[in-house]
């Protein structure tokens, strides 16, 4: 498709215009931003700091619609750079050209428009189309039929065929993710009667050949984007359907695999990291900005009321000691609950942080107020996929430059109950019989009050002292305990360690036969120092320590098998098991059931 162009301006801006659509000049004003749109229809597909992205439905311009890209000048500096490098704009206007030449899906580009404020560009939209990544996950997660499984194999090979095709015509995308490529179905959305488009090309550069190393990098991005739906057997079916022999003389695929799965790894973690303080920035999620000499740090997608009047409700209601609102109150911390005018959030709770003694004070100087740490750690956690109540916003109260006071304002966890709570009130009179057991199970032993796990006086005898329980409630505690495993083993594998991990600071509920677990107290998380065998032993010790005995010796040896498995540690497991028994054994089990705190003998 060789590409031939006019050269015009119009309302003081020079274009770049493809033959047959001269007419999309005539529709944009000089100030060539998402402004020029007012009045008209059009929807915000995108919007942050860099870039803005909107479309248009049919109109004379194009009868499938057209997409704006606004690329936003970064000063002066930024115009400078761009007299030496292409823009953006250039970059996607060019590349895009170069793969329809090459036979590759994209979006038609229309104009190109480079001004000295910003830059424009407009291609036609791709119809009939899904974000790839949005599609595999929204398709292909979990446990699928076999006709699915059949469907993602198909998705996959023609997936590694399509990337394979790109490097081979010299196009190397350093963003490839498959949120940056398309699924366009022809007429419905059968597994085989769709196309794969290239987009987002202002990260594609163009090389005489490939090397392998590029080519490597290439698919680590696609392995992590897709980790959620892609098994170990999947991979190597892709990089089969890729081609070995696009990697020299190299044709160990499990070695390939493993190579493209470090690289994978790094990217997350990298990618993790970046994100893991993003909330003390602007950006296109979170703000920040100066109140009543206190510092605000808030999520832009919620426009709950005002913080600063939420902050006097809070200490109004601690003055009055107004037992309907404050839900906890020590020398530490105080939380009051409040309900607020907004579509997404009407509970909050305010969690304020107090500074303490003079040496506390000293050291918020240095390491910040707890109530920062707390942002950053709730929002960290979410990133990584672990629920926590939402954080909305953090004040800082400073004198001379110290946080004395913090607050930060979250979400409140509805429809859940603390997990010692939700342990006693969904599984209680529920001990397996000798019709439950599984092959894992031991078998009756006399008394033995040094095991671990919650073996105590007469309790190996699992007897008619309890209902019998049916084959249901045995599969729902199981199900319990192997969520609750893998959520565990999640966290640890991330290298996030919870200084305070007892079940009273955790949130259950169930949700279509799987288990959510919301970590509260995230003050006491921290990230990136890799996890120990002695921070596994401490953390599984604390979930120990404060389960309710009604959980069976057997229970917990379920549970730790399945978070030693998970964690691919199994090889650890006499020393993690020797530890966690002799240190249980030396306390009592402590928990919170709706009477107040329960102790409870081994």
């Amino acid at each position: 498709m060789l590409t031939k162009t006019i050269k015009t301006t119009k309302n003081g801006m020079a274009w770049t215009v493809r033959e047959g659509y001269e007419k999309v000049p005539d529709r944009f004003g000089p100030d060539n931003s998402l402004s020029d749109l007012n009045g008209k229809n059009y929807t915000l597909v995108k919007e942050n700091r860099v870039r803005s992205v909107a479309s248009m439905p049919a109109s004379e311009i194009s009868d499938s619609g057209i997409h704006i890209k606004y690329f936003k000048r970064d000063g002066y500096k930024d115009y400078v750079k761009h007299l030496f490098v292409p823009t953006k704009a250039r970059t996607e206007w060019e590349v895009g050209n170069a793969l329809l030449n090459s036979d590759i899906n994209t979006a038609l580009p229309l104009a190109l428009s480079e001004g000295k404020r910003s830059l424009l560009l407009i291609t036609k939209t791709v119809t009939r189309s899904e974000d790839l990544m949005e599609f595999c996950k929204l398709n292909f997660e979990g446990n699928l039929a076999v006709d699915k499984e059949s469907e993602k194999r198909v998705l996959l090979g023609k997936l590694a065929v399509f990337i394979r095709d790109i490097h081979e015509k010299g196009f190397c995308h350093y963003d490839l993710h498959a949120g940056n490529i398309l699924i366009r179905f022809k007429k419905n959305q059968a597994a085989s009667d769709y196309d794969l488009y290239l987009m987002d090309l202002h990260s594609v550069k163009i090389f005489k050949s490939i090397p392998i190393r590029k080519r490597i990098f290439n698919l680590a991005q696609i392995f992590n984007s897709l980790s959620s739906v892609m098994t170990q057997s999947d991979k190597l079916d892709f990089v089969r359907s890729y081609g070995s022999n696009a990697f020299g003389n190299n044709t160990d695929v499990n070695g390939l695999v493993r190579q493209i799965d470090v690289h994978s790894s790094g990217m997350r973690n990298t990618h993790y990291r970046s994100r893991l303080k993003r909330c003390l920035k602007e950006s296109s999620l979170f703000s920040k900005k100066k109140v009543a000499g206190m510092k605000l740090f808030f999520r832009r997608d919620h426009g709950i009321c005002n913080y600063q009047e939420l902050i006097e409700k809070h200490n109004s209601a601690l003055d009055n000691s107004d037992r309907d609102i404050i839900m906890k109150r020590d020398s530490r911390t105080a939380l009051t609950s409040h309900i607020i005018k907004d579509k997404a959030v009407r509970n909050v709770v305010v969690k304020q942080y107090k500074a303490g003694c003079p040496g506390c004070i000293l050291k918020n100087i240095f390491r910040g107020s707890a109530g920062r740490k707390a942002w950053v750690a709730g929002n960290g956690l979410r990133v990584y996929g672990l629920a926590t109540p939402l954080p909305l916003a953090l004040i800082e109260k400073k004198v001379l430059g110290i946080p004395v006071s913090s607050y930060l304002i979250m979400e409140e966890v509805k429809d859940s109950l603390e997990m010692d709570r939700y342990i006693l009130k969904n599984f209680n009179n529920r001990l397996e019989t000798s019709q439950c057991k599984e092959e894992d199970q031991p078998t009756a032993r006399p008394s033995r009050p040094d095991k671990p796990f919650g073996w105590a006086q007469g309790e190996d005898k699992i007897s008619s002292l309890e209902s019998k329980p049916s084959l249901l409630d045995f599969k729902k505690k199981k199900a319990f305990i192997n969520s609750f495993a893998m959520t565990l083993g999640k966290m640890h594998s991330h290298n996030i360690f919870h200084h305070d991990l007892k079940t009273c600071n955790i949130m259950a509920k169930e949700n279509d036969g799987f288990y959510n677990f919301t970590f509260l107290d995230f003050d006491k998380v921290s990230f990136g120092e890799k996890i120990t065998v002695r921070m596994r032993v401490k953390n599984l010790k604390q979930i120990n320590l404060s389960t309710p005995r009604l959980f069976t010796v057997s229970d917990r040896i379920r549970f730790l098998k399945e978070y030693l498995t998970r964690c691919n540690i199994m090889d650890k497991k006499s020393d993690i098991v020797r530890a966690v028994v002799n240190l249980s054994k030396e306390e009592k089990i402590l928990y919170v059931s709706s009477q107040g705190d329960v102790t409870e003998d081994w």
